[in-house]
């Protein structure tokens, strides 16, 4: 039996159609391909992100145990191999190293004038007959200056693989003194009192940070945290706290956050002056190590 010439064509032309639908004819040049990944270091939450923006049109990326689907075009796949080659290696480990300083600085200056009446060496005033004496007055004047400065210097470590967050807090329970207000005597004022009994608060320091390491540098996420009792306030904390991006060298101090507070003041009285200074200064580093 014999196929007719005219009928050919049609048949040949269906299976062209039928191959371009499916992707798989090879003249196509948008055709895809399919390839799993099996992740030897980085985690799938990790990688997709970085994968997802380099796909064509029409490329798509998943990921499930450990394993990377991904489906685009083999030039495509070829850029992702090469993406994938360079990141998912053995993470290096880090050295976090946190410092936190403070120094505070106050000086004041006093000038008291002082007198005094003695009858030593006093003469005798002026009419005739009169014993009249004139007091002899002793002016003294006197200068006192006084000063005061308190340095504290906090250092907190950790270990932490790259790519992976850290967390250090260290602190102690410290007693506060309870505070009440009590009427002075029945229907006067209220004041501060203490009563029996005493209570716990938590003062702690530390940080949490996540690096990302290129080549040698590092971008930082970090939120550094420190809390000191008051020495101004009974029962009060003083609380210091950053929460940034850095990015820097590797095993350079890199400044995450300061701050300086100067004051000034003076006040006059009867026959003397008192003048005041102060500056408190604060300052935050971290510096990250490769270690090997």
């Amino acid at each position: 039996m014999r196929i007719r010439s005219n009928r050919l064509p049609a048949f040949l032309g269906a299976v062209v159609l039928a191959a371009g639908l499916l992707g798989v004819f090879p003249g196509r040049a948008d055709a895809q391909a399919l390839e799993v990944f099996t992740l030897r270091y980085r985690t799938v939450q990790e990688m997709v992100p970085v994968i997802q923006p380099i796909l064509v049109p029409g490329g798509t990326v998943s990921g499930l145990k450990g394993q990377l689907v991904v489906r685009t075009t083999p030039a495509n796949m070829d850029e992702v191999r090469r993406i994938l080659a360079k990141l998912d290696t053995r993470p290096r480990r880090l050295l976090i190293t946190v410092r936190q300083d403070g120094h505070a600085y106050s000086h004041e200056r006093s000038a008291i004038v002082t007198a005094r009446a003695g009858s030593g060496g006093s003469r005798t005033a002026g009419t005739p007959g009169a014993d009249m004496r004139e007091p002899d007055v002793r002016v003294t004047a006197r200068v006192l200056d006084s000063s005061a400065a308190d340095s504290d210097r906090n250092v907190h470590t950790v270990q932490v693989m790259e790519g992976s967050p850290a967390y250090i807090r260290v602190g102690q329970d410290v007693p506060v003194p309870p505070r009440r207000f009590m009427p002075a005597y029945p229907g006067g004022p209220l004041v501060d009192d203490a009563y029996a009994g005493i209570e716990y608060r938590e003062v702690s320091s530390g940080f949490y940070a996540l690096p990302r390491v290129t080549g040698d540098r590092v971008v930082l996420e970090i939120s550094p945290h420190r809390e000191a009792l008051s020495g101004q306030v009974r029962g009060g904390v003083n609380v210091q706290y950053a929460a940034t991006t850095v990015e820097g060298r590797l095993g350079d101090w890199i400044e995450v956050a300061g701050s300086s507070n100067a004051a000034m003041g003076s006040r006059t009285v009867i026959l003397g002056a008192t003048s005041a200074t102060g500056a408190d200064t604060r300052r935050v580093l971290v510096k990250v190590e490769e270690l090997r």
